[in-house]
């Protein structure tokens, strides 16, 4: 026993120590792709993908182009390492590849001589490619490596393409709703022996975009079965559409018209437009409501519903909102409404190009983008009363003004000026007065109650600031040129031309500009319009029926509430609206601000109520005053539909009521309408005691008039302006050179008091108009008021 217990101990000593019973364990299953221990290692390469598999290459003859770099997996997923990789191709005649895996579309240039290095010259195909008698055919390369061989790309051979067209799913001439997907598809031209012919993309479904609307003289393949390969695209306004690069579908996004571009075989070309159907209306409201309440300091949301041209709703819009009185009522970019004074304003929504429903210079009013959308206007009103800051100028007759306070009723110290000033605008904000003169602007910080700047690179006659107080337009008569002036302090922009008045509408994107025949006799009259999506352009005006003289009341202009566009004052008065005529497609024929009505009477002066119902003109005749009462449906939504290809002018329909406005004047100065749109004066030059303060209220019929205090001595009302609350007018006149304050419920006289303006010395001063004195003091020819506290 003994002896069989030390063999077997000796037999189990002598087995190797990598031995077991059961077998050999050098290398264990796990590091085999089978499990078996035995095969292709977990680390070798497996698989390798070759891209693009699914659109392939598409090469015109003799371009080359380097192959993306192939990578190596293993059995596992992992990356596998490769240190070189070997290229093949099924017809190195038809498609070569060097070493390096740079693709030509013939075959590389090879032992050439004369230290021409090898793969740097591609030679056209030999023999050219046929495929039913038309230059195209494919071939396949591949990539491989440690005996594995990648999938194949096919390499499409064709003619070198000279131009690229879309095709929209079969159906261009229709614009999409936003949301709307549709297949982009292509025909590419090329020519071959004299003639054009046509290629088609892979993705097509049919032969549609081959087989219809082809130019003349140009040939469509019979196939259109993966003739040169799938075309990139690529939109230029990303905000009206997007593309899936996988499937090449485009989707509608938000309203406009965008350029699409397609490449092929390092070839590309603006391919066509796609359009997302724009705004057909915009409809506003506040608590359901188009005429309604706001309390003072408490902010709401307006409700907006866009709807497309199609009859489906748009969401995500950036539209502007508006407001008649941004001191009093303010409209956010958002359709937040925040009364911060009492008064009273109309808000409205529009979609205005560049920022909504855009669309290329060329493309104007396809499917109705491009133009501009308004919505529905909605009024509103904060009651109260609010006490309010005045000044009080005399532009062309003083070097001064006066500061008043209402709600102490304290008239200030006279302000003296560097230089007499020939205009006066105080921005809407109330934050600045502007005065313009031959020297200078000189900006008057209403808060400081200082000069805030003097500036001598834009001499001139200030005519109006935008509604967000960023630009001044600033005519200089003498170099005839127009700047459009930063408040910080530069100028942005310059025009020529001359201007006697202005105005922008509440975006503060266009601005109406005005020039008259008082510029001198054969001077033709000229409306300029500037849109910070257009530009400059300019207008011929009708021609005054009346001879010219050297003292012809201007021009003058009332810019419409919603603001579609502008009436502008003269015989006839006429109006230019936003929606262009022309051709879509040819810009040469584009009149961007065309007539949208034309109303047989003379006004010198104009104005719109804020419930954008009426325009309000009046006209010296004889020797009183002409008040047209032009009753106006001013039309919200969009631009009529073009007929064919032809754009149509917005027009407005109006009913002018002509009344006589019973007064000696020998100039009519304005027509002053009320915050709320429920009456409005009429202010004149005149040279006999007694005069009377007319007013109207629109739509009554008649006018009527106020006698004022002190009467006996005043020859004229000459300017007025009302307090934002609607509960003051304040008037200046002429003869007893005071301020009077008219109360508006009692449409009565209730306050006098005298600003005191020294009158400049004549010959001082190059814009002191005055040539004879008369009087140490003159009245206030321009009034500024602004909110200043709830009373």
């Amino acid at each position: 026993m003994r002896r069989y217990f030390t063999l077997v101990s000796l037999l189990f000593l002598t087995i190797p120590a990598g031995i077991s019973i059961s077998g050999c364990i050098r290398n264990p299953e796990g590091n085999y792709c089978n499990g078996q221990g035995y095969g292709l290692k977990n680390t070798d390469v497996y698989s390798i993908d070759l891209e693009p598999r699914t659109t392939g290459i598409s090469l015109a003859f003799g371009q080359t182009r380097q192959i993306s770099a192939p990578t190596a997996k293993t059995c596992k997923g992992d990356s596998a390492s490769v240190s070189t990789y070997a290229y093949g191709t099924t017809n190195n005649k038809l498609v070569d590849i060097s070493p390096s895996g740079n693709i030509c579309a013939g075959t590389w240039n090879r032992n050439s001589g004369g230290g021409i290095a090898d793969y740097t010259i591609c030679n056209f195909p030999n023999p050219a490619p046929n495929t039913g008698g038309l230059p195209y055919a494919t071939a396949y390369i591949s990539a491989s490596a440690n005996s594995v061989t990648s999938n194949p790309v096919q390499v499409f051979v064709h003619a070198q393409v000279s131009g690229i067209s879309l095709a929209l799913g079969g159906q261009q001439n229709q614009c999409y709703s936003q949301g709307t997907t549709t297949q982009l598809d292509s025909e590419a031209c090329y020519s071959a022996n004299g003639q054009q012919y046509e290629f088609c993309s892979p993705s097509a479904v049919t032969s549609y975009a081959c087989s219809g609307g082809l130019a003349p003289g140009v040939t469509a393949v019979p196939s259109c079965t993966q003739v040169i390969g799938t075309l990139t695209y690529a939109v230029g306004t990303s905000s009206v559409a997007s593309i899936n690069s996988v499937t090449n579908q485009i989707t509608a996004e938000l309203p406009g018209t965008t350029v699409v571009t397609a490449s092929v075989a390092q070839s590309g070309s603006s391919a066509g437009y796609f359009s997302t159907c724009p705004p057909k209306s915009i409809s506003v409201t506040l608590n359901g409501s188009t005429n309604t309440t706001v309390t003072q300091g408490v902010q709401q949301n307006l409700t907006t519903k866009v709807t497309d041209t199609n009859g489906n709703t748009i969401t995500g819009l950036t539209l502007d909102y508006q407001s008649t009185n941004p001191m009093n009522i303010s409209a956010s970019s958002t359709g937040g409404v925040t009364a911060s004074f009492p008064g009273a304003a109309t808000v409205y929504a529009i979609c205005q190009p560049g920022v909504c429903n855009p669309a290329p210079i060329n493309q104007v009013g396809l499917f109705g983008t491009g133009l501009s959308i308004s919505s529905n206007p909605v009024d509103l009103t904060t009651p109260g009363t609010a006490s309010a800051y005045m000044w009080f100028s005399a532009p062309g007759k003083s070097q001064y003004f006066v500061p008043v306070e209402l709600l102490t009723g304290t008239i200030g110290s006279t302000v003296r000026l560097p230089y007499v000033p020939n205009s006066m605008v105080m921005d809407q904000t109330g934050s600045s007065l502007y005065f313009g003169s031959s020297h200078e602007l000189m900006v008057y910080s209403t808060t400081s109650n200082a000069l805030a700047r003097q500036d001598t690179n834009v001499p001139g006659v200030v005519l109006a600031v935008s509604p967000d107080n960023r630009t001044v337009l600033i005519n200089d008569p003498v170099r005839q040129v127009f700047y459009l002036y930063n408040s910080s302090g530069s100028v942005t922009g310059m025009f020529g031309g001359l201007g006697t008045a202005a105005q922008w509408t509440p975006d503060g994107k266009t601005l109406y500009v005005t020039d008259s025949s008082s510029a001198g006799a054969g001077h033709t009259d000229t409306l300029y319009v500037y849109n910070a999506n257009t530009g400059w352009t300019t207008y011929p005006l009708p021609a005054s029926p009346r001879p010219w003289t050297a003292n012809q009341t201007p021009r003058e202009l009332a810019v419409t509430v919603p603001g579609v566009g502008a009436y502008l004052s003269g015989s006839p008065t006429v109006a230019h609206t936003w929606c262009p005529t022309g051709t879509v497609g040819d810009y040469a024929t584009m009149t961007f601000y065309p007539l949208g009505d034309t109303v047989p009477v003379q006004t010198d002066t104009l104005a719109a109520t804020v419930d954008g119902q009426h325009i309000l003109g009046a006209a010296l005749a004889g020797g009183g005053i002409s008040l047209t009462d032009i009753n106006v449906s001013i039309p919200n939504g969009a631009c009529p539909a073009a007929s064919g290809n032809q754009l149509q002018a917005l027009m407005i329909p109006s009913t002018p009521t002509p009344l006589t406005v019973n007064v000696s004047a020998t100039a009519v100065n304005q027509v002053v309408p009320s915050p709320a749109s429920n009456l409005a004066f009429v202010t004149y030059n005149g040279t006999t005691t007694g005069a009377q303060l007319p007013y109207y209220v629109p739509g009554s019929g008649a006018v009527k008039y106020i006698t004022l205090t002190g009467a006996s001595a005043i020859t004229a009302p000459l300017v007025g302006a009302f307090s934002p609350d609607d509960k003051l007018f304040f008037v200046s006149t002429a003869g007893d050179n005071m301020i009077h304050y008219i109360d508006v419920p009692t449409l009565t006289d209730t306050q006098q008091i005298s600003p005191n303006l020294p009158a400049c010395t004549p010959g001082s001063d190059p814009d002191c108009t005055i040539t004879t004195p008369t009087s140490a003091t003159v009245p206030a020819t321009a009034i500024a008021v602004k909110p200043r506290a709830t009373t």
